[in-house]
């Protein structure tokens, strides 16, 4: 064991001079006393012969005691040959990069990179802001280093209960701003494991209710709940449109023509877009075209989106926004999604005996070649708007709890 030769009272009594000195400890430990008077711990090693002096720290802050534990570590790396001055700096540029390499650096720069490449529409980018920010923004203040399986896991678990539906989403984005951070050399490697892979068979199918019941219900129930407009909007052109959540939550009052009942998706939001096929046409039946009539008239003259987001009338609703709604206000979770909808319209107008080419046109799915699918677009407007027309008047008498009985392959009401 090493002899101390300095005490707690030497320290405190040792005063500036006309020159700098020092008081040794032993074992290469100093107390620099510089005529300025700000005091430090210093290490004196040699390294390869050459005699090298490490600052430990300033003598206000390192008591003695403390002093002489730092100055052991020092010891060791100077056993080892390390140039102590060196590892210091080094640790703290590493320790200053971990404070900047935060998740919320990390996930906004992944963001802004991925939407770039990926060329995501302006509403699928808001969604995924979203959801980062719903799920997962309490890893935003810590460096990428610092995030370990086991810190993450209570936030995934969090999504499980929450939003089943966006927990496989939430996992994966968590991975893909990790992976952009091994990419980038800010972490060694990812430490959430991949997802276990099913059988290439299993395939996702949506809930959905089809019993005209408990879709009446869910209809009644839907005008009744308290929803902000833009999500009540969504959820009305979901029902009468069937087009996809991403789609509807992203529409524009540019997109509209009110004059002739149509709504024209640009190609580069939907699902399917390749540009040869042109926007995606879709008419607006009688009742769903005078309430969106009736929404341009109470919004704005400079109002840009169908379903703002309730507090920012400059932004649209997001995906989550709706699915939330019809998880949680609606009690749909695992029973019944925004997406289902497109279910409900394909099983009805084929149990109806509607014309398919009709009904796979209205859902933006390819009818034959994509050249006749573009041929044929124009024509299958105007038939469409009867398909939408009769839907429509379906969904309403379902609503209002008509009894729909089938006669020769059609669907009538009674009573």
């Amino acid at each position: 064991m090493a002899r101390h030769l300095l005490n707690d009272r030497q320290v405190k009594l040792a005063k500036p001079r006309d020159k700098a000195y020092r008081l040794g400890d032993g074992d290469g430990l100093y107390l620099f006393v510089p005529p300025s008077g700000v005091r430090a711990w210093q290490y004196r090693y040699r390294l390869d012969g050459k005699p090298l002096t490490a600052t430990l720290g300033r003598a206000d802050v390192l008591s003695l005691a403390e002093a002489r534990d730092v100055a052991q570590e020092a010891r060791k790396l100077a056993a080892q040959g390390r140039h102590l001055t060196v590892t210091k700096r080094v640790e703290r540029a590493k320790s200053r990069a971990n404070f900047e390499n935060t998740f919320a650096a990390a996930s906004a720069d992944w963001l802004e990179r991925e939407a770039r490449r990926a060329k995501w529409t302006p509403g699928y980018k808001s969604e995924v802001t979203a959801s980062l920010k719903n799920h997962l923004s309490d890893l935003d203040a810590l460096p990428l280093v610092e995030i370990t399986a086991a810190v993450a896991a209570p936030l995934l678990r969090r999504a499980e209960r929450n939003a089943p539906d966006m927990a496989v989403k939430v996992r994966r984005r968590l991975r893909a701003i990790l992976d952009h951070g091994v990419e980038h050399g800010l972490i060694a490697g990812n430490p959430i494991p991949a997802a276990r892979q099913g059988k290439k068979s299993d395939r996702r199918h949506f809930p959905v209710v089809l019993d005209r019941k408990e879709l009446g219900e869910i209809l009644r129930r839907a005008e009744r709940v308290d929803a902000s407009s833009g999500v009540k909007r969504a959820h009305q052109l979901l029902i009468f449109c069937v087009q996809r959540v991403g789609e509807v939550v992203g529409a524009t009052w540019s997109e509209f023509d009110l004059e002739r009942g149509i709504w024209s998706i640009p190609r580069e939001r939907m699902k399917r877009r390749d540009p040869e096929r042109g926007p995606h046409v879709v008419p607006l039946p009688p009742q769903l075209l005078a309430s969106v009539r009736e929404w341009r008239r109470l919004d704005d003259n400079d109002a840009m989106y169908v379903c703002p987001a309730p507090r920012d009338g400059d932004r649209n609703i997001t995906r989550e926004a709706v699915e939330k709604f019809y998880r949680r206000t609606l009690d749909l979770a695992n029973r019944h999604s925004p997406h289902s909808w497109r279910s409900v319209f394909s099983t009805m107008a084929q149990d109806a005996g509607q014309p398919s080419d009709a009904i796979e046109a209205q859902l933006d799915h390819i009818v034959g070649s994509k050249v006749q699918a573009a041929y044929d677009r124009a024509q299958r407007v105007e038939r469409r708007r009867g398909l939408m027309a009769w839907y429509e008047k379906t969904l309403l008498m379902i609503r209002d709890g008509a009894d729909l009985v089938e006669i020769g392959g059609k669907r009538n009401s009674r009573g």
